[in-house]
Parts: structure tokens; C-alpha cells; sequence
């Protein structure tokens, strides 16, 4: 993977697996073992967005809600975000994405990945032509989400996107 930059805080921080900054283990507060309170503060930002995704989590499972997917869950999020993004609804964005950092800073790996790999890289698949992942998000990301964000591009991209980010934005 190449570089990656490290909050300025970094003593609650450690360098870890492919996306780095995970929280030491005396901060974890979100873990995979407690997914239903990570969704819960992920939701709970935009009252649309967590009756959307009660909505689904009710209309997919029903009854079986220990058979949840939660991959699959977090993209439907994702889906949320883009069509918000697309809508020019983005007046969330803010505090949905403060949340993901507060998230990111206390989280064990597996709700690191459901992050990066759940959402973050949803986000950028399911982005269409009119929304420019590369730097469209740029606004609403944080240190930490950022530095994951651009990290994930530079593994499916490599870093040629830092250095023309007018060029890609121009071919959109």
C-alpha cells in the first residue's frame, strides 16, 4: 500500500493492517460484537436516513435478525448517501460524517473494514459519472476518514488521482 498519513494526535493511535490509525485497545467502544449500536449512531444523524434504514433492516430480516449481512446493510447506506449526494440533500453530510470519525477513533478492525470496505468503498462504486469520488466528499471527511478514503483509492488506483485531480474532475 504506500504511505499513509497519521492524525496529529496519534498517541491513541496505532499503525495497523492495510489502513492504518487503528484505536489502541483501551479506547474501543464500537466493535462487531455490538453491531446494532454502531448502526444506531451511524443512523442517527438524519432521522431520514435511520427510518430508511430501520425500514430496510425490518423489510430484508423480519424475524431473522441474526442473520444480518452486514456488508450488504452498510452498502444500503451507502446507496442513502449518493442519492442524497445526487439530490443536492447534503445538508447531513456534516454530522453523518463526524460521526464516522468518532466511530473510526474508537473502533475495533472489523468495524474499521465495515467502514472502509462497507461504506467508503460502496460509496465510491456506487458513485456515477455526476459525482466525482476522488474529491466530491472532501468537504465532509474528516482526518481519519480522509487519510482511509485516499487510501482506498490509492489501492484500486494508485496515487496517479493526488497529483491530477483537475484532470479527473474535468473528464466527469
Amino acid at each position: 500500500m504506500g504511505e499513509v498519513d497519521v492524525p496529529a494526535d496519534n498517541e491513541n493511535y496505532t499503525i495497523s493492517g492495510n489502513f492504518i490509525a487503528s484505536p489502541q485497545i483501551s479506547n474501543i467502544k464500537f466493535t462487531l460484537r455490538d453491531i446494532d449500536i454502531f448502526f444506531e449512531v451511524l443512523t442517527s444523524t438524519d432521522k431520514v436516513l435511520k427510518e430508511f434504514f430501520e425500514k430496510y433492516i425490518e423489510e430484508e430480516y423480519k424475524e431473522s435478525r441474526d442473520q444480518r449481512l452486514n456488508y450488504i446493510d452498510i452498502t444500503e447506506i451507502s446507496r442513502y448517501i449518493i442519492n442524497k449526494l445526487k439530490n443536492e440533500q447534503t445538508e447531513y453530510f456534516t454530522l453523518f460524517f463526524n460521526s464516522v470519525e468518532e466511530i473510526l477513533k474508537s473502533c475495533d478492525a472489523e468495524i474499521e473494514n465495515l467502514i472502509v470496505i462497507g461504506l467508503f468503498e460502496s460509496i465510491q462504486n456506487i458513485s456515477t459519472q455526476e459525482i466525482n469520488y476522488h474529491t466530491d466528499f472532501d468537504k465532509w471527511l474528516k482526518p481519519i476518514s480522509k487519510s482511509k478514503w485516499d487510501v482506498l483509492i490509492d489501492f484500486w488506483e494508485g496515487k496517479y488521482w493526488r497529483t491530477n485531480k483537475k484532470n479527473l474532475r474535468n473528464k466527469l
